[in-house]
């Protein structure tokens, strides 16, 4: 007897259902997003308890007809494709045919739809059963009633969140679909209330203001650019504004809200040393691609995509984040009402002696053999006489009297040195206000590019070892290796396979110590494992911030007034001098209208 039968059409469906339809989000994603497809220019989401008990989705879109309506709620029924040509072409939001018949499978489901405002259809299902159809009275577009989610199937009624967590789960769903389509107005309401709401202006301050609120809009940073025939646009919040998680990281596809590892990642790389550790970036990513070079046909719910050339636009992403972060620099400013400032100079009128200091950045490759980089001090050097640099100050004034909002290349602005706190904190003032200098944060970062600059460099001064040292790996570990010595040289480590998962250590970089040298091998092996390839960009990243951290001024040591000085010229001289490596500020500004409220000089509003 034949173990294997055809399923019941009603079982297919649930089973359908069950892929389509995990939650009220699910519900209202799948609804949306067939409004969207239907060219509506408003839609009006109506919840009760969460979408447990009732989802009503109305929007002004082209509507359907006595047909449509009717053939709406058949599994596998679509207008957006036809044939195969079509699915390797999808410009909808929806194209599998599923989503309806799957939510009619667990719900009380209604459709009632017009095509011209006058007479319209109505079909109602109840679990999978029609229960009635016929003519009405509608305004032109489709009204979707949804209740009693679940009710035919316990387990999955049982398995439900909270109300607050459900709808917690749908407006993150409506933020994204307001992110990919600003044009669009949405109202939300829950239990009666109203509780979100869009303009549709298709602008992208509003659009960053009615999402994040306007703290966040006020901080918008933006880019765009073309590439291998794709268009990208970066909307991004200042790196002062952060979350734990990477869940604001938002990325939408030829007006889709989709989900790419390898976009993320890159996002995240982007931002390092620009936000603190295990924090990550507010934004969102706008890609316009031909649909030939995606397939979003991967998963039930149409979130996730593959992307052709998917290691090139990384790159080229990367590139452009960090361009576009280092256009915007600025001091964080720490007061009560924020208000954005100018910067206007970077000269510095501290005392000058006939004898100046410098980091151990000074050193030249030949003289990175004898630094022992945990015990760096700092040396001294002649500097520019001081009449220059107050001529200097000078003539750079006269052209910001000309134009005050006029922006100097240089990054930080001119302030006095005031002296310092807890051995650790400087104190600077100017016109604006008070700063404070954290004097490790800023020499982990004038020493985080020095020695970036030194690491990136394809010749990599090395050192042979005169007792080479002997390695065993696991199995897995020595097969990489194997099929990647010439990386691990690349980097300095020259190494030989002398054994089934032994190999000899032959040579090393100048800048690690022969105690650490299998430390870093394996930090290495950790890092390409991570990325699935070899990623020695990645890998002098992390080198870098280990070296500069501990070849650094450390808290709680008293620096001199000339060492002072040089510090801060060293760190108005890198690309990006207002976050130490790990992201954390080197500097903030307290403003002079705060230090007055704090005083009570002044009313706070």
């Amino acid at each position: 007897m034949s173990k294997i039968v055809k399923m019941s059409p009603k079982l297919a469906n649930l089973i359908a259902a069950g892929e389509v339809v995990e939650r009220p989000s699910s519900v209202v994603k799948e609804l949306i997003e067939n409004s969207i497809d239907a060219k509506a220019t408003m839609i009006k989401l109506y919840l009760k308890n969460g979408g447990i008990d009732e989802i009503i989705i109305v929007d002004d879109g082209e509507g359907m007809d006595k047909e449509d309506v009717v053939a709406a709620f058949l599994p596998h029924a679509t207008s957006k494709i036809k044939n195969e040509y079509d699915l390797q072409r999808i410009k909808t939001l929806g194209f599998r045919g599923e989503a309806i018949a799957s939510i009619a499978e667990v719900s009380n489901m209604t459709i009632s739809s017009s095509t011209n405002g006058n007479e319209g259809y109505m079909c109602h299902y109840k679990y999978g059963i029609k229960i009635e159809e016929g003519i009405i009275n509608h305004n032109k577009g489709t009204t979707i009633t949804v209740n009693n989610l679940f009710f035919n199937t316990p387990a999955r009624l049982k398995y439900l969140k909270p109300a607050k967590t459900e709808l917690s789960s749908i407006m993150f769903f409506i933020d994204r679909i307001a992110m990919a389509h600003p044009e669009i107005k949405f109202m939300i309401s829950s239990d009666d209330r109203v509780i979100f709401q869009t303009t549709g202006q298709n602008n992208d301050m509003t659009l960053m203001a009615e999402i994040y609120g306007t703290d966040v809009a006020k901080k918008l940073i933006s880019s765009s650019y073309t590439d291998m025939g794709y268009k990208t646009k970066l909307l991004f919040a200042k790196p002062e504004v952060y979350r734990s998680n990477k869940l604001e990281i938002t990325m939408i596809c030829n007006g889709r809200y989709v989900k790419n590892y390898n976009i993320t990642k890159a996002v995240v790389d982007a931002f390092q040393t620009y936000i603190p550790i295990n924090k990550y970036p507010v934004g969102i990513l706008y890609f316009d691609i031909d649909p030939l070079l995606i397939d979003v046909n991967v998963h039930p719910t149409k979130t996730e995509i593959k992307i052709s050339n998917e290691d090139k636009i990384c790159e080229r992403l990367i590139k452009e984040i960090k361009d576009m972060l280092e256009k915007y620099k600025h001091i964080p400013t720490r007061e009560i009402v924020h208000k954005d400032a100018y910067v206007k100079t970077s000269i510095f009128d501290q005392p000058i002696l006939e004898e100046e200091t410098v980091y151990v950045s000074d050193l030249t490759n030949k003289d990175l053999n004898n630094v022992d980089f945990s015990k760096a001090e700092i040396k001294s050097v002649s500097e520019k006489p001081k009449q220059e640099k107050i001529n200097d100050y000078n003539s750079t004034m006269e052209i910001i009297k000309d134009n005050t909002e006029i922006i100097i290349d240089k990054k930080i602005p001119y302030m006095e040195y005031v002296g310092e706190i807890f051995g650790t904190y400087l104190i600077f003032q100017n016109d604006d206000g008070m700063y404070l200098v954290d004097q490790h944060a800023a020499a982990e970062r004038v020493n985080y590019e020095y020695y970036y600059e030194i690491l990136s460099n394809p010749n990599q001064p090395i050192t042979d070892l005169l007792i080479p040292e002997i390695y065993t790996f696991s199995k897995s570990e020595s097969l990489f290796i194997q099929d990647h010595l010439a990386d691990f040289e690349k980097i300095g480590f020259r190494l030989e396979q002398s054994g089934p998962t032994d190999f000899t250590l032959r040579s090393i970089p100048l800048w690690v110590q022969d105690s650490n040298s299998i430390d870093c091998i394996y930090d290495l092996l950790e890092l390409m494992t991570e990325n699935k390839k070899i990623d020695i960009m990645h890998f002098r990243d992390y080198i870098t911030k280990q070296i500069s951290c501990k070849s650094s001024i450390k808290a709680n040591h008293r620096i001199s007034n000339e060492e002072v000085s040089v510090l801060m010229e060293r760190l108005n001289k890198c690309k990006n001098p207002f976050t130490c490596p790990h992201g954390r500020p080197t500097i903030i500004k307290l403003s002079i209208s705060d230090l007055e409220k704090m005083f009570e000089r002044i009313q706070s509003k």
